[in-house]
């Protein structure tokens, strides 16, 4: 059986459907969101900046996306 051409994913409360095995950095990319600037909790998990870069996402991924802002 083939792969799904597309996967479905919820991220900060929306519903979106990225190409299969998209990454993680290429969704948030696709957002005009920079990854150096948010932190990311997939599925209950929050991810390092390191396991983020590696991730690659699946059907059924719940995201949560924050961008960092600096203030003073």
């Amino acid at each position: 059986m083939s792969e799904p051409q597309s996967i479905k994913i919820t991220a900060n409360g929306r519903s979106f459907s990225p190409p299969a095995e998209v990454s993680l950095p290429d969704f948030v990319d696709s957002l005009s969101l920079n990854m150096d600037r948010v932190v990311v909790e997939r599925n209950g998990q929050a991810l390092t900046p390191e396991e983020a870069r590696r991730i690659h996402l699946v059907d059924g991924d719940h995201l949560e996306i924050v961008r960092i802002v600096a203030g003073g």
